[in-house]
């Protein structure tokens, strides 16, 4: 194996999937990106066995072949070069050199028939979509996953076709749900719905970042992403996600209207002073006024009225702070509809624009 890229180019390849890589792998050969020169190609990949991404850059090769190379030393190594020039040898016994014009390094690699079968892509099962529409649906819902691993079915993003053939996407941790539908030009192609697991958002999301278009599916309980020059592969969660529709409620008995931002940076102001575990305030709804409240017996108590368009009865209702600022900063739009049933039953935030995303957000007793 010998060739000869650029360093910028190869740099910038070796430090998208490292990421994947995992430094205390229980497999060494996990902690290593498998480089394969055919066809003028360099393609690199990593995998931790849930989690695998392929890229490719292009090279002048000398001799074909593959290598696994322990990949956080490689890109250190590399990132460092300065522009330019750099070729990388395999030199026996599975070491490789990589020589600048003026550095010269030696690291030791494993046999490439070591590194994890990559699984293959399935192009018939892929549809086309617009990276930006994926990656806000994704900042939409993200925030929503359960960091709670033993809660497996949460853990993720739910993807779906919804019945009005929309790609619709889901994350819930139990507290709170996160629901945004978009048309895609073309139609989605999926069977049924699927758990895509929080790291292999992640991933996909450097995907997105690279080409304007992706081309997503799902086959052989994989998710595929294919973009320019990058392919990502991310195992499903084997569990199934719950049925959300139960807990979205259909219709709310009243509705708040109000400023996104003006309710934003009053909840960062009041939320200072709550509890750093609950991070619990409590919001006093009266005709046209919502009071926020904060009150901790370690750090005091803040309070903050402003305006909004309401003309119901007087009510009020405890929330997590994080929980309604995470909301807040995924909606683009000026303004917000709070609709709400009673004390008790979940609050539904969604922009006041007709866009097909809300947030369903439990109380809780403050």
């Amino acid at each position: 194996m010998k060739f000869t890229t650029q360093v910028q180019d190869f740099s910038l390849k070796l430090g998208l999937v490292q990421g994947i890589s995992e430094r205390r792998a229980t497999m060494p050969v996990l902690s290593h990106v498998l480089v394969t020169l055919k066809n003028n190609k360099i393609e690199i990949s990593a995998t931790d066995l849930e989690t695998t991404m392929s890229t490719w850059c292009d090279a002048e090769i000398q001799k074909e072949g593959s290598l696994a190379i322990p990949a956080r030393k490689l890109y250190e190594i590399v990132k460092e070069l300065p522009d330019g020039q750099i070729e990388v040898e395999e030199i026996g016994n599975h070491w490789v050199e990589i020589r600048s014009s003026s550095a010269n390094f030696k690291i030791a690699g494993l046999p490439s028939e070591d590194f994890p079968i990559i699984p293959e892509l399935h192009s018939d099962n892929l549809f086309s979509v617009e990276s930006f529409v994926i990656e806000d649906m994704i900042s939409k819902t993200i925030f929503a996953v359960s960091p709670d691993e033993l809660r497996r079915n949460l853990a993720g993003i739910y993807f779906e076709e919804s019945s009005e053939k929309n790609l619709r996407l889901v994350a819930t941790d139990g507290h709170r749900l996160s629901l945004v539908e978009k048309k895609i030009d073309g139609g989605v192609k999926f069977d049924k719905g699927f758990v895509v697991p929080k790291k292999g958002v992640a991933e996909l999301r450097k995907v997105l970042r690279l080409s304007e278009t992706v081309r997503i599916g799902v086959g052989d309980n994989f998710f595929m992403a294919e973009g320019e020059n990058i392919v990502l592969i991310a195992r499903l969660i084997d569990a199934d996600f719950p049925d959300y529709k139960q807990v979205t409620p259909e219709v709310t008995k009243v509705t708040i209207s109000i400023g996104k931002d003006e309710l934003l940076s009053a909840l960062k102001r009041v939320s200072i002073l709550s509890s750093e575990k609950t991070r619990s305030i409590k919001l006093n709804i009266e005709k046209d006024i919502m009071t926020l409240v904060s009150v901790s017996p370690e750090f005091g108590e803040a309070k903050e009225s402003i305006s909004i368009d309401y003309s119901g009865e007087p009510t009020e209702l405890g929330f997590n702070a994080r929980y309604l600022m995470d909301v807040l900063e995924a909606i683009k739009q000026e303004k917000v509809q709070i609709g709400l049933i009673d004390e008790l039953s979940p609050a539904v935030i969604k922009p006041e624009d007709d866009e097909v995303y809300m947030s369903v957000i439990m109380p809780m007793r403050v």
